[in-house]
């Protein structure tokens, strides 16, 4: 019976059909033709081009990478656009706000307002730009010029605390943390959980070396991050008052 014996070589050809390209590295590839020359084999007998056969599974590969490459790249170039690409108002609008900040790193204040102008007129509808503007122009001395442009940034923000937090962030970032305490006063008498408002007047209490009243304002918004399940500040929290807690005297009256 050949039965076995014709399994076996069925076996040894599917192999010799997939590792075709290692048995082309162990040989000679021009002596296989050279040999295929002086036989002449039948066509019957594939294995004698098995290097053509290598070969045109190789380019059937490359065809099918360049294909997949193509996807790729088209749908890089789809998202590029359609997602990460910035419209040029918008663009054009994030770089002057840029440049706006690196003008007031610079104590560059007029400047930074001109820049911020720009930014206004890109889109008018934003606050942010006449909140800073406002704030600049305080601390610059012109108090009924921050007004009105308050008055303005004020009529832009869906509610009146977004819009007290949003001042008392600038002013805290612009030295004037006299103003922001106060602000933060105002803000927490009308929305007295305001865990935004708390973590930024912790950070105005430290910045004032407060340390004993950071603690107590870190405390209670510990106290409501676990209470309301904001996961995300309960860490800063616990770590704030750590730190802090290392920096109080050994006996306190």
């Amino acid at each position: 019976f050949v039965d076995p014996e014709k399994t076996r070589v069925g076996n040894f050809d599917a192999l010799l059909e997939k590792q075709g390209s290692l048995l082309l590295k162990m040989l000679d590839k021009k002596r296989l033709e050279e040999e295929r020359k002086k036989i002449n084999p039948s066509k019957e007998r594939w294995w004698w081009w098995i290097d053509e056969r290598v070969k045109r599974e190789k380019i059937m590969k490359l065809r099918r990478q360049m294909v997949l490459l193509g996807i790729v790249i088209a749908a890089l170039l789809s998202l590029y656009f359609l997602v990460f690409r910035l419209p040029p108002a918008e663009k054009k609008y994030l770089d002057a706000l840029t440049r706006a900040e690196q003008l007031m790193d610079a104590g560059k204040w007029t400047e930074a307002i001109a820049v911020y102008e720009e930014a206004i007129a890109i889109f008018p509808d934003r606050p942010n730009p006449y909140v800073v503007i406002g704030c600049i122009r305080e601390k610059l001395g012109g108090e009924n010029q921050a007004q009105e442009i308050f008055f303005q940034a004020e009529s832009l923000y869906a509610k009146r605390v977004d819009f007290l937090l949003e001042k008392a962030l600038w002013y805290f970032r612009l030295g004037m943390t006299d103003r922001s305490l106060a602000t933060l006063s105002e803000l927490l008498k009308e929305d007295s959980e305001n865990l935004s408002a708390l973590n930024l007047l912790g950070s105005v209490y430290e910045a004032e070396n407060r340390v004993v009243e950071a603690i107590k304002v870190y405390e209670r918004l510990l106290e409501l991050a676990e209470k309301k399940e904001e996961l995300s500040l309960i860490p800063i929290a616990k770590m704030k008052i750590g730190m802090l807690q290392l920096k109080l005297p050994l006996t306190l009256p």
